[in-house]
């Protein structure tokens, strides 16, 4: 009977988790091919090669036993094979209590120029399609029981005594599915860059935990946002974000200025709100086809029993092309 308790709390778990499947990041924007398949190949400086980036953010929460215990890593790699297609892949790990859940998503990922190109980049009109594997899986090590209570532990439970549970780790491989529309252009004699789009990700994909199939629920991604040149040291660049996932919605808005400190360096200062739950700050910095940025969240007060923070990293760099174009919006 006790193994069947714990096989439903696994079942509630999952569920759960599941509704919670897709993290999220406070720089959104500086992991383009978790944002939208569509923004693979898609550049807003003047370099145009290959791009690598890199996001790393650790969720420190003062309800939970193990600081840090909720933390994500991704990196994504595209290229534009010419003036219209371009491919790419991303890898994203999530980890939830403390280890106990784990997500991989490996994703091959496309995109296609639908309007004309030319040297210019005045525009970008594209669709994208990424598609690969999302794993998941619960630790069940990481498990404690009753029957492993112990006084002379320091958290109260051994692990080390045997639990009397008969529970595997708790896999999951399943194809995923990924698909966006992106668009892009310059105004006002180039000095503002105007971009939007949209994305829906899980399309196709569900996972089985303990003999059940539940779908992972669809997400929904809008971004907007645009580049101002105010002059020849100041640009601003607003943003706004809105995600959906079953009952779940989340709007960020925030924006960045970028500063030339010099020929070679550009400061970026940047500070968003996340609705209902967090004040976001970023700084950064910008040299040789390098972007370096770190950012800070703050939980509201609206969570005050859930109070944590979280700390996010990301590098993102881009090679430089031989194709000449025109003037650089940032």
């Amino acid at each position: 009977m006790k193994t069947v308790y714990y096989l439903f709390f696994v079942q509630f778990l999952a569920l759960n988790f599941t509704f919670a499947q897709d993290y999220h990041l406070a720089q959104y924007d500086a992991n383009p091919l978790n944002l939208n398949p569509a923004l693979t190949g898609e550049r807003l400086t003047e370099q145009k090669g290959i791009q690598v980036n890199g996001n790393y953010r650790n969720q420190i929460a003062s309800y939970s036993s193990a600081p840090g215990s909720f933390k994500s890593f991704s990196v994504g790699l595209d290229i534009p094979i010419n003036s219209k297609f371009a491919m790419g892949q991303y890898f994203g790990n999530n980890k939830s209590g403390d280890g106990v859940y784990n997500s991989n998503n490996f994703m091959f990922s496309t995109s296609y120029k639908i309007n004309n190109s030319d040297n210019s980049d005045k525009q970008n009109f594209s669709v994208g399609c990424q598609f690969g594997i999302l794993n998941t899986s619960f630790v069940t090590r990481n498990f404690t029981y009753g029957s492993q209570y112990s006084p002379a532990a320091t958290d109260g439970f051994d692990k080390n005594i045997a639990s009397g549970e008969n529970l595997n780790n708790l896999n999951s491989f399943k194809f995923n599915l990924n698909l966006g529309i992106y668009y892009r252009t310059k105004m006002l004699d180039d000095r503002f860059v105007f971009y939007s789009g949209a994305s829906v990700y899980n399309i196709s994909s569900a996972e089985t935990f303990v003999n059940t199939t539940m779908p992972i629920p669809l997400k929904f991604n809008i971004n907007v946002g645009g580049i101002y040149i105010v002059d020849d040291k100041l640009s601003v660049q607003p943003s706004l974000f809105y995600m959906y996932q079953t009952k779940t919605s989340e709007f960020n808005i925030g924006g960045l200025l970028h500063y030339k400190l010099n020929k070679e360096y550009v400061g970026i200062f940047g500070a968003g709100y996340r609705n209902k739950n967090a004040f976001i700050i970023n700084l950064g910095l910008k040299m040789s086809g390098y972007t370096f940025r770190a950012s800070y969240c703050a939980v509201n007060g609206t969570l005050i029993d859930f109070r944590n923070k979280g700390i996010e990293f990301s590098i993102l760099h881009v090679s430089p092309k031989k194709i000449k174009v025109s003037k650089n919006p940032i």
